[in-house]
């Protein structure tokens, strides 16, 4: 993607699966026997694949080459062959992506007596196929109360770049069960081949009937993140604000006081300011750094020290951005005579990549900090947070009021599992002690988006990526079921080139118009992502052409609750 794009939006589907695929004839190995003295009980048997979160639109769209249902065949999974131990489109392979996690239930046809069960994985980190976390197993009698028998964790690390594969297997069980059921995680793709359950037909003498301990289900919100909420700071339409570091044309990262106007204040074609427009604003870095490293999670390229002073120094460059911002809303103010008005900020926090061994000296100290401990990770994210803190406080902006802070990355950072958690906890913990919020806007089906909460998060948005897709429009039904589902937010996002093409303009108003139908556009708390340098709704707003002059018009209204349905011919 090109750097005038402005910020490189991660889609849900894994870059190193994009290639044009080739048939791979391999011949089928006969999965393992069962252990002496069991049969296999699953040989044949039909089972049902659930995922956590709908993928019904997203993962059946054409979008990207593989899509997930390349990868599943009836029955595959029961037939009694196993896959490659090195390639994964073999046809053996069953692959699941994205969708939060999936649940596989077996149906045994009778009750029989259950004494080892086991499912194959493989893991290709170059091509995004990663082992599950950890495997859970339950029995039933009637495929409605569940007795879970184990849990198995994976014994190789995400990290791990070696092509190989895991059986999850539980053993030493002696249980009565008809149904056999597995759930895993599905960090980004999970490629499976055999569901092997062994044991005796029929109830064996000593057989029992595990104890069924119902589960607390998880309740989730099933209400948007309301506008004006708390958790978000108190803002109700906040917009992005891509600022930072910008090789090729550096005025891209310093926006004006005559560039911000109309983001504060609804400017009239004739070039009156009438209202407010977005309530707050969201300044976050491009994603290339002066070092070369970029400000989010790349391990290739990790962010340094200078980087992230390189974007602070932006930030609060006295000639644009905060500073630009805060003349900007004194001058609509001062327009519409509201003197008591504060625009909302927030401010990204870049991340902290754990390949950056060398970061650099926080304190003066002489040490340089070694972000592969998690210890430093968490000493660089409260350094930068009052970094912010006091060239807050230092400049004294009348017209503006910090809210809080924006984690960059747009997922769960898996490869470091519970000490990514645990950083995550500590800077929602740290900033709600300055009195301050953490959101975040993770993508469509993103890793760790069912637990925003309890991972430190205040507020959260969520990206349906539509825009950016060629994704079916209900995506954005299914995106809004989410959002809702999970008590988010919604982000409104509309492409780089929605202002010169009428498809691009049409799916941006599609986002407005699903507003309607699923009740976000007054519900729901808003982002909206635009292009940087000035941005797309500021051209919108300075365009003479009544067709791309309405882009900004439409926004105000849907901002203000007034919108109504729009459709252009394409």
């Amino acid at each position: 993607m090109n750097e005038l794009l402005g910020i490189v939006r991660r889609v849900v589907y894994p870059v190193a699966l994009f290639f044009i695929m080739m048939s791979v004839a391999i011949a089928a190995k006969r999965a393992p026997a069962p252990p002496s003295g069991m049969v296999n009980l699953s040989r044949g048997e039909p089972y049902s694949i659930t995922p956590l979160f709908s993928t019904k639109y997203s993962f059946s769209a054409p979008s990207f080459n593989p899509t997930e249902g390349t990868y599943q065949n009836s029955g595959q999974l029961t037939d009694g062959l196993i896959g490659s131990s090195t390639k994964y489109n073999d046809g053996q392979w069953q692959g699941y992506a994205r969708g939060g996690a999936r649940t596989i239930i077996l149906d045994m046809g009778r009750v029989n007596t259950v004494e080892q069960i086991q499912e194959r994985f493989i893991q290709i980190a170059e091509s995004d196929i990663y082992f599950p976390r950890r495997v859970t197993y339950s029995l039933s009698m009637n495929d409605s109360d569940w007795a879970v028998v184990g849990t198995v964790n994976s014994a190789v690390p995400p990290t791990s770049s070696t092509i190989s594969t895991q059986t999850y297997k539980l053993s030493h069980l002696d249980d009565e069960a008809r149904y056999v059921k597995m759930t895993f995680p599905v960090d980004i793709w999970v490629f499976a081949d055999e569901f092997q359950v062994f044991g005796k037909k029929g109830i064996a003498i000593g057989a029992v009937v595990p104890r069924v301990i119902r589960a607390q289900r998880r309740v989730y919100t099933n209400a948007y993140c309301p506008p004006g909420s708390p958790e978000v700071g108190g803002t109700r339409n906040m917009v992005l604000i891509p600022n930072g570091y910008y090789k090729s044309k550096p005025s891209l990262g310093e926006i004006t006081v005559k560039e911000l106007v109309p983001y504060v204040g609804y400017e009239t074609r004739s070039g009156k300011i009438t209202d407010f427009m977005f309530d707050a604003f969201l300044f976050t870095p491009f994603g290339n750094a002066p070092s070369g490293g970029v400000y989010g999670a790349n391990l290739k390229k990790p962010t340094v020290l200078s980087d992230w002073i390189y974007y602070l120094n932006n930030t609060f460059n006295p000639q644009y951005n905060l500073s630009a911002l805060n003349i900007a809303t004194e001058k609509v103010k001062r327009i519409l005579r509201k003197t008591d008005y504060k625009t909302k900020v927030e401010i990204a926090i870049p991340f902290p990549t754990p390949s950056a061994t060398n970061f650099g000296d926080i304190n003066g100290d002489g040490h340089s900090e070694n972000l592969s401990n998690l210890s430093d990770r968490e000493n660089v994210v409260k350094w930068y947070i009052n970094q912010v803190m006091t060239r807050w406080k230092r400049a004294h902006f009348a017209n503006l009021k910090l809210v809080g802070f924006y984690w960059l990355q747009e997922q769960w950072f898996f490869v470091e599992g519970k000490k990514e958690t645990a950083l995550l906890r500590y800077t929602g913990k740290y900033v709600r002690s300055l009195g301050k919020v953490l959101n975040w806007i993770p993508f469509y089906q993103a890793d760790g988006i069912q637990r925003w909460r309890s991972l430190g998060f205040n507020g959260a948005w969520l990206q349906p990526n539509y825009c950016f897709s060629t994704f079916p429009v209900q995506e954005l039904g299914e995106a809004a079921n989410l959002s809702r589902q999970l008590g988010m937010g919604l982000e409104i996002e509309i492409h780089w080139d929605a202002l010169t093409n009428d498809t691009l303009r049409a799916k941006y108003y599609s986002y407005l118009n699903w507003g309607l139908k699923k009740g976000y556009m007054t519900q729901a708390a808003h982002a909206y992502y635009q292009n940087a340098g000035p941005g797309t709704f500021l051209k919108s707003c300075m365009s003479k052409n009544p067709a791309i002059r309405e882009v900004y018009d439409k926004t105000y209204e849907f901002i203000k609750g007034t919108y109504t349905r729009t459709s252009i011919k394409r």
